[in-house]
Formats: C-alpha cells, structure tokens, sequence
C-alpha cells in the first residue's frame, strides 16, 4: 500500500507533507492550499513540496 503524500518527508528540506503537482490553468475556486499548480507546461515530476519547492517523482520516494 502507497504512503500518503501528507506522511513522505521532502528529500532536500525534511519537512514531511508532500503535495501532488497539477498542471493547467485552475479555476478561482480551486483548493491551491492542498495542491502545487505546476503551470501549464507539462512535466513528468507529479509531486513536490510547498515548502521548499523541490519538485519530483512519488515512485522514487515509495522505498523511503
């Protein structure tokens, strides 16, 4: 079973809750505080953190 994003330490700062990347132009409504909006070019990494904006893949993190 997968770790949650919230519970997966960033590899470069430490600070554990991860967020998935969204790529795209998001509406005014859109919940920005749970997600990181990568823009509208898409690109492979789909996760990243809010804190120190490191960006990158879940699946190398899983065996952490």
């Amino acid at each position: 079973m997968r770790k949650p994003l919230r519970f997966i330490a960033c590899p470069q700062c430490g600070e554990v809750g991860l967020q998935k990347i969204i790529y795209g132009m998001p509406g005014d409504d859109f919940p920005f505080n749970k997600v990181i909006i990568g823009g509208c070019i898409i690109a492979d990494e789909d996760v990243g953190c809010p804190s120190c904006d490191w960006i990158g893949f879940k699946r190398d993190l899983e065996d952490e």
